[in-house]
Formats: C-alpha cells, sequence, structure tokens
C-alpha cells in the first residue's frame, strides 16, 4: 500500500493543481507556462508511485487468473481453473498436497476440499491434449514457485476464479499464447504492459487532442490515491477498458461520433458497466426539450456503438470453451453468479449500509482466531438487509436528482449519469477506480469538475491516513463511498450552477483549462 509519505506527496501534488488552476488567469506568468507546469505536476505525480521503477514485481495473484485462464481458457473456461490446478500441485509437488485444504468451488462459490477436485482428475486431464497439459503444468510450476508459502497456503484458489469477458479472453489468451517467449519472460514483460498503455495514450492525447489534455489524463490517473499501484499494479493488461473509455470520451469532445462510440463498445464488452455511459447519454438526449436534434446528432455514435458491439460479439463468440458453448453465454452466467455476493474492496452507495464494526473484516478474522465461526459474506447481507429502506430512499433521490439535471443539462451530463448509476446501483470494483480519472473529460476544458476530483482525491489521500482506515479494508471503502457521493453531489451542483448562468458550449482543450 501506498506509504505516508506517498500520502503526503500525493495531496500535495492535488493541492498544488488546484493552486494551479485558481492562479493561472491571475499570474500571466504562471497562465504562459500553464501547460508545462500541468505536466510537471503529471510526472512528478507518475514517479511517485516509486515502485514502477524500483526492483522486479509480479502481480502473482492477478497474473495467475488473467493470464493462465485466458491462455488455457479452451480446457478450463470460467470454472475449471482451480480443479485443473489442483490436479497440476497434486501431480508435481505431491509432498506439500493437503486433501483437506480449502478450494472454491467455481460453479457454486461454496468452499469445499481438495480431494473432490481429484475425484474429476479423469475428466479434467481429458479436457487438455497431452502437450497443453505438459504446458499448464509448467505454468503452474512457475507460479507456485514465484508465489511461494502464499501459493502453500492457498490463497489464489480460494478467490473467485476469472471473470473478465469473451473479449478480455481473446485479447489476453491470444496474446498469452505467444510462441516467442517462455512464461517467466513474457509475464515479467506484461506486467509492464498497464503503465505503458496509460503514458502512451497520454502522449497520443497531447499530440492530437492538446497538450493539456493528455496531462491532465496522466495527472489524475498517477495522482489518484485509490489507483494504489502497490496494491493492483503489475498485472495483466487490467486498464484496457479504461483506455477504451479515454479514446470514446476524447474522440466525443473533438465530435468524432463513429470513433467514439466504437470506443465505448469497446470498453463495455472489455468491462460490462461503461455501457452505462451510453445509457446515460441517451437518457439526456430523451429527455432533454431538444431530443429530436439531439438524438440525430448522436445517431452516427450510437450506430457505430451498435456496429462495433455485433462485430466484436460474433468475432469472439468464436472463441473456443470447455463445453463447445458460446463463451457469451458462461460469461453472463458467471456475471451472474458473482452479482450475488457482497465485496468488501468495493465503492458504491450500499457499501455504507452493509458495513458494520461487528463484522468487517478486521472483526471476522479476529473471530475465526477465537474458534468462533464468523461469514463476513452472510453478515454483509444481514446488515444490507437491515438498511433496505433508507438506501432504496437515497437511491430514489439520487435518481431524481439525475433526471432533474439531465432534463436541463447538456448531453455530456448523460455521461456523468452514467457512471453515478453504476456507483448507486452496482458498485465500482478496485481495478475501476482509476476510472474516476476520466471524469473531467466528460466536461473537456471545464475547470469545476476538475477541482471537485481534485478535491475528492485530496479526502480520499487524507482518509487513508487513519489508523482504523489502515487497518480495516471495508471500513476505507465506506469512507470513500460516502466521499464519493459527496463528490458526485458537488459536481452536479456546479453543473446546475453552470447552466443556471448561461453557460456556453464546451471550450477546446487546446485552450487548457479554463
Amino acid at each position: 500500500m501506498l506509504t505516508t509519505v506517498g500520502l503526503v506527496i500525493q495531496i500535495l501534488l492535488l493541492a498544488s493543481f488546484i493552486l494551479l488552476l485558481v492562479l493561472k488567469d491571475r499570474v500571466p506568468a504562471l497562465g504562459k507556462r500553464f501547460v508545462a507546469a500541468l505536466w510537471g505536476l503529471a510526472i512528478v505525480a507518475l514517479l511517485a508511485h516509486a515502485d514502477f521503477f524500483t526492483g522486479e514485481r509480479l502481480h502473482n495473484h492477478e497474473f495467475y487468473h488473467y493470464y493462465v485462464a485466458t491462455k488455457f481458457f479452451p480446457e478450463v473456461g470460467y470454472s475449471g481453473l482451480y480443479d485443473a490446478t489442483v490436479l497440476a500441485d497434486y501431480e508435481d509437488d505431491r509432498a506439500s498436497y493437503d486433501p483437506d485444504q480449502g478450494v472454491r468451488s467455481l460453479v457454486t462459490y461454496e468452499m469445499g476440499p481438495r480431494r473432490a477436485s481429484l475425484t474429476r482428475a479423469a475428466a479434467i486431464r481429458g479436457r487438455f491434449s497431452a502437450e497443453r497439459w505438459a504446458a499448464f503444468k509448467s505454468d503452474i510450476a512457475f507460479f507456485r514457485e514465484a508465489d511461494g508459502i502464499l501459493w502453500t497456503m492457498g490463497d489464489s484458489l480460494q478467490d473467485h476464479g476469472y471473470n473478465g469477458s469473451p473479449l478480455v479472453t481473446a485479447v489476453l489468451g491470444g496474446l498469452a499464447r505467444q510462441p516467442i517467449l517462455e512464461t517467466p519472460a513474457y509475464v515479467r514483460l506484461a506486467a509492464w504492459f498497464d503503465l505503458a498503455l496509460v503514458v502512451a495514450a497520454a502522449v497520443i492525447a497531447a499530440l492530437t487532442i492538446g497538450p493539456a489534455a493528455g496531462a491532465l489524463f496522466l495527472f489524475f490517473w498517477a495522482a489518484n490515491p485509490l489507483n494504489d499501484h502497490a496494491y493492483i499494479g503489475w498485472a495483466y493488461l487490467r486498464y484496457l477498458h479504461v483506455i477504451a473509455l479515454f479514446v470514446a470520451l476524447a474522440a466525443y469532445a473533438k465530435r468524432r461520433f463513429v470513433l467514439s462510440g466504437a470506443g465505448f463498445a469497446v470498453a463495455a464488452l472489455l468491462r460490462v458497466f461503461p455501457g452505462f455511459f451510453v445509457a446515460g447519454l441517451l437518457a439526456q438526449n430523451l429527455l432533454s426539450r431538444d431530443r429530436r436534434a439531439l438524438l440525430r446528432r448522436h445517431a452516427p455514435l450510437c450506430a457505430s456503438a451498435a456496429a462495433t458491439a455485433l462485430i466484436l460479439v460474433a468475432a469472439t463468440s468464436l472463441v473456443r470453451s470447455p463445453d463447445g458453448g458460446n463463451p457469451w453465454i458462461d460469461f453472463f452466467g458467471k456475471l451472474e453468479l458473482h452479482s450475488r455476493r457482497l465485496s468488501p474492496n468495493v465503492l458504491g452507495l450500499a457499501v455504507p449500509f452493509f458495513y458494520g464494526e461487528e463484522h468487517n473484516v478486521a472483526a471476522i478474522q479476529e473471530a475465526r482466531k477465537e474458534g468462533r465461526i464468523a461469514n463476513w459474506t452472510l453478515e454483509a447481507d444481514k446488515a444490507f438487509a437491515r438498511h433496505r429502506g433508507p438506501y432504496l430512499a437515497v437511491l430514489a433521490v439520487l435518481v431524481l436528482a439525475l433526471a432533474a439535471l439531465l432534463r436541463r443539462g447538456r448531453p455530456e451530463d448523460g455521461f456523468l449519469a452514467g457512471l453515478v448509476l453504476v456507483y448507486a446501483g452496482l458498485h465500482i470494483a478496485h481495478y475501476d477506480y482509476c476510472v474516476l480519472a476520466l471524469v473531467p473529460f466528460f466536461y473537456p476544458g471545464r475547470r469545476d469538475p476538475a477541482v471537485v476530483f481534485a478535491a475528492f482525491m485530496i479526502a480520499a489521500a487524507a482518509a487513508r491516513l487513519l489508523p482504523k482506515a489502515v487497518a480495516i479494508l471495508d471500513f476505507r471503502c465506506a469512507v470513500w463511498s460516502l466521499l464519493l457521493g459527496f463528490a458526485f453531489v458537488a459536481l452536479m451542483v456546479t453543473r446546475v450552477r453552470e447552466r443556471a448562468a448561461g453557460g456556453g458550449p464546451l471550450p477546446d482543450w487546446r485552450g487548457g483549462i479554463g
């Protein structure tokens, strides 16, 4: 996790960014050097993630799930990774095999003993050719050695498996099956892919949209205290949907609606929730007094999104799965199973309503040490059931406020509405926290959204300094969820005030941030 020094640096960088925006029009010399100063802040923010550049890093847990599962998806699909891993461990490292050690079923999400996996050994091995089974065992041996004691403890096989869409499977699995590099060399190289994509996107944005756009994207991505590289970094292409969303929003700002629609479609097929951005845009168009004109304007975007989605779904339906069926059907079954379970490491309106002092992660761990039976998921479900009424009331107020904003606002407010609805009705998972860096791109050139979210990130970083937030994961996420809700409300208020003041059209990024 980020150190106290790292958090203080981020707070100072974010405060400096706000000060820069405030002074750029008041200090002529600073105004002339605004873009250079913004790039300076972005680079320092990137360097503040010191573990990018020091030592050899590899997020073994994430690579195991997203590299191995996609490379061998034709044999393991969404439900066979853990069973095949138990069998591979049993054949190659029998001395450390514990038949009573727990493994999660990826069919039911229930825990069971590893001996149950071995009863299916013939069926498991039968899905592989001899060559592919040898390659699978070789990869498992690599992660067993790289993960060391954590692998022996069995943590990786008690998670919830691989959850990527068929498009993710096609991209990551296609790359994983490259014939040039062996697994150890490839995964160490692939750990840099996400960072390279982010930097490349910033540079390309600077060259094609405007220098301020590239600097702002890189700054908000790197200075975001929720985007903790020590926690989620060095994984395997987990930011593809963020890059696709950035392309979609940047293209929309340039009124290149065909490219924007394609970007939104790719993002939605990578991670599903970006589809809410387009839904929010359409909701704004339908609620607006100028609905006919807006729907005509955005027809190319919607047509492009639909066509791109159809082509990609058709193409990725050819991805082989263990039962030979359509992988999209299996994927939505996986989503349905996954959606039934609350998680302590998400942000959303529901999080404060299922958090409890008596059943947070630390309390559950303490209860188990004392020999008491405790289940975080069951207790969180009970807490949320007790608080469902207040949650639904707050949700209703939020939806009504969004409807009023969309009725009176601009099309770009639809993007905000889409993200707020994800926060309110679903959740923002830990690999999606960095999506918050895109909020200023809903309103290119506007100062208020950038200031609001810089202030939110300062508050989020300060909250991470609280001893209780350091010690208890779900308390930290509950605090962040409240702060994020206040940030959304603050941004909605600034939008209403701007419209009441007769705010003009959005400026071009080449003019910086007005």
